[in-house]
């Protein structure tokens, strides 16, 4: 995931090309280590980078428009498929395996007999699968490298440079997907919606793979991606369940018990009834074991998702797809100024009070601003620029350090204003009352969530109000600094 560090601030166009490289070069190297047959987990990590290549081809095609085409696609659907199933016979006999270790003598034959056909036919696929890896990905990677590499880009002289970037395209994508899951968990209303959960499960993984490679740089990711993680176990580990047990005949059938003992005809005697006993107790045993997990996953996916239960969750998704949309966007700080004859009467008010030194350093183009706040036993310093005038400025600040302060404050002599704020919440909003320091002077400000809010004006100010003062500059900080 390192390879997305910085993609969000780039034009779409070339940070999903960088992202899906960085991907393909994840499969690359899978694909080395897998070719060597010495490492268990090469075929799993293929098999995963391929799946987010996959996925990000899928997410940004607007976006990649002419470097990864029908053919290529479907190369990748295939190889996934491929790997796909090697890695469901994988987690099957896994799990089987396990189930066999805690199982009384008279079961394990059935279950063996099972584990045994499993391991078979991974075999089988395992050894098709490197076939197909060895025939198609490395002219696949080649054709993929230099087609994601080198594109031609189409330039509309009427938009802005470069295109859209790629945090707000991502941010689009990521409510889109949060949507469609949401979606995909209201289909789910109980245990045998089993295909409405698996599409479920793909929306989430769907969904992750969006978020996780920008977990680090957006506020909220992380917890997002941990959670859609454990859905998509819980998911994963409910269609497991119910894919074996599709696979592992019923006991109770005779036909696929004929069919489980490899079609032999049994001699009806005690000794073949035995063994006919044997392999059935195992093999309900096992079917038994998957029925309770499948029940047990559900259970875990309905509490925590279903039926409205992971509202909280959409919500945090929706505040990381915020996160990218107003990533690189300066501050607005929207606000109205009035001026008043005198400070009102707030003492029955709760009040917080803060004592303000500010002042403005030198600059022709741009006025930047420092600031030491005082408030109760603690100090705080700041560094603000400002730009604009009226009602919605620009600002960004950031917190800085005394020892800056200190270095900076002379620079600002002559251009200084020292006040005392009382800050008082009514009505939803927060009313900040200046009472300047070094002349008879008080104003009130009140910040809005909207250019068109339009708060009333608390009674224990009204009578103190004079006039609304926004466009006036005289009463601008900058300008009564003195």
């Amino acid at each position: 995931m390192k390879a997305a560090a910085g993609l969000l601030d780039l034009p779409a166009d070339r940070a999903a090309r960088r992202l899906a490289l960085s991907f393909l070069d994840d499969a690359a190297a899978a694909h080395a280590r897998l070719e060597q047959g010495a490492d268990d987990e090469a075929l799993h990590d293929f098999r995963v980078a391929l799946r987010r290549l996959r996925s990000t081809v899928r997410a940004y095609d607007e976006h990649l428009r002419g470097s990864v085409d029908r053919k290529d696609r479907r190369r990748l659907a295939g190889l996934a498929d491929a790997t796909g199933h090697a890695r469901d016979l994988e987690v099957h006999a896994a799990w089987v395996s396990k189930r066999i270790d805690g199982m009384p003598g008279h079961q394990r034959p059935g279950a063996e007999r099972s584990l045994g056909d499993l391991r078979a036919e991974k075999e089988k696929v395992d050894e098709g699968v490197r076939r197909e890896v060895a025939k198609d990905f490395g002219k696949l990677r080649w054709r993929l490298s230099r087609q994601l590499r080198y594109y031609r880009v189409e330039v509309d002289v009427d938009q802005p440079e470069g295109g859209p970037r790629l945090s707000a395209v991502l941010a689009r994508l990521i409510a889109g997907a949060a949507d469609r899951l949401e979606r995909r968990l209201d289909d789910v209303e109980d245990i045998g919606d089993q295909d409405e959960a698996h599409r479920a499960r793909i929306a989430a993984k769907r969904l992750r793979y969006l978020i996780e490679p920008f977990a680090a740089e957006l506020e909220g990711a992380a917890e997002v991606v941990r959670r859609l993680k454990r859905l998509q176990d819980a998911l994963g580990e409910m269609h497991d369940a119910d894919v074996l047990l599709a696979r592992i005949p019923d006991p109770d059938d005779g036909k696929n018990v004929d069919h489980a003992d490899g079609g032999r005809d049994h001699d009806d005697d005690a000794a073949a009834d035995g063994d006919r006993d044997e392999h059935r107790a195992g093999i309900r045993a096992l079917r038994e074991a998957l029925e309770e997990e499948r029940a047990s996953r559900f259970a875990s996916v309905e509490m925590d998702w279903l039926h409205g239960a992971g509202g909280d969750f959409f919500a945090a998704v929706h505040a990381v797809a915020e996160a990218a949309r107003t990533r690189g966007e300066p501050d607005r700080e929207i606000e109205r100024k009035y001026l008043l004859k005198r400070m009102p009467a707030i003492r029955h008010l709760p009040v917080r009070i803060q004592e303000l030194d500010q002042g403005y350093l030198p600059g022709e183009r741009l006025a930047e601003r420092i600031r030491r706040v005082r408030e109760g036993g603690e100090v705080h310093f700041y560094r603000t620029v400002k730009l604009g005038r009226g009602i919605s400025r620009t600002e960004v600040e950031e917190e800085t350090t005394e020892r800056i302060f200190r270095k900076m404050w002379p620079l600002t002599r002559g251009k200084r204003v020292r006040k005392r704020r009382y800050k008082v919440d009514d009505g939803g909003f927060t009313w900040e009352i200046d009472r300047f320091r070094d002349r008879r002077l008080v104003l009130a400000e009140v910040e809005l969530p909207s250019e068109d809010a339009d708060p009333p004006i608390p009674r224990w100010l009204q009578r103190e109000m004079v006039r609304e003062v926004t466009d006036e500059g005289e009463f601008a900080n900058i300008n009564l600094a003195k």
